[in-house]
């Protein structure tokens, strides 16, 4: 389910990096936990290179939300947030009201990436944040429906990459050079920008990641694992 939150007020222009900062400096929690809310905020510099990047009338896309939200708001960007918590999507609309900021472009999909992202018009965008679910196949599920839609040039964050799945994603990305540049290395965060059309190869033979061989002494530490 799609719902727009349109806002009328506008307190003040704010300028998306001093909105980064203002959210990394007061910490608010807008996440939850049952009905606890909770702080499970995006690294520090992985917010700042959104805020410093991301430019007015850009099609954003993340799953989850957050503090990444209210900064791509502030960036003037038509943002989609694919999460199936609508208490967060309420936290992140009464930040941004606090702010001042209109909220006019936001978009909320309430339901998981899984049976959401399939079903969404295959639009272009320009920028994609992979942070919802971070359990296997979660972040492998976001890309595959999300990259064939973004533009040539447009980039993908990949949240969490010290986690397994995180850092998967980010392996296979790196091994595919043909078609993905990593532009930004962060503290556990990878930034990557398309370079062509031909990102999802079905055929395993056409993706050198996938192609790579595994040394039988690995495979056997595989096995037995």
């Amino acid at each position: 389910m799609s719902v727009d939150h349109p806002v009328t007020m506008n307190l003040a222009e704010r300028p998306a990096p001093e909105v980064a900062a203002h959210l990394l400096a007061t910490r608010p929690s807008l996440h939850r936990a049952g009905e606890k809310a909770i702080n499970l905020r995006i690294q520090a510099d992985a917010l700042q290179w959104i805020a410093a990047n991301v430019t007015s009338g850009m099609r954003t896309l993340e799953t989850g939300c957050g503090y990444t939200s209210v900064t791509l708001v502030a960036c003037g960007a038509h943002h989609t947030a694919v999460s199936p918590i609508a208490g967060e999507h309420q936290a992140v609309l009464d930040k941004c009201n606090e702010l001042g900021l209109l909220t006019d472009q936001l978009k909320f999909v309430c339901e998981g990436s899984e049976t959401a992202l399939p079903r969404q018009d295959p639009t272009p965008l320009d920028f994609v944040l992979v942070d919802g679910s971070h359990a296997f196949p979660w972040p492998f599920l976001d890309w595959f429906y999300t990259a064939p839609r973004l533009a040539i040039g447009g980039h993908v964050m990949v949240d969490d990459t010290h986690l397994r799945t995180g850092a998967t994603l980010r392996s296979f990305l790196v091994g595919e050079s043909a078609h993905w540049e990593l532009v930004a290395e962060l503290k556990r965060t990878a930034v990557f920008r398309k370079l062509d059309e031909d990102v999802v190869n079905p055929s395993w033979t056409g993706q050198p990641w996938g192609a790579r061989v595994i040394k039988r002494r690995w495979l056997r530490r595989l096995w037995w694992r």
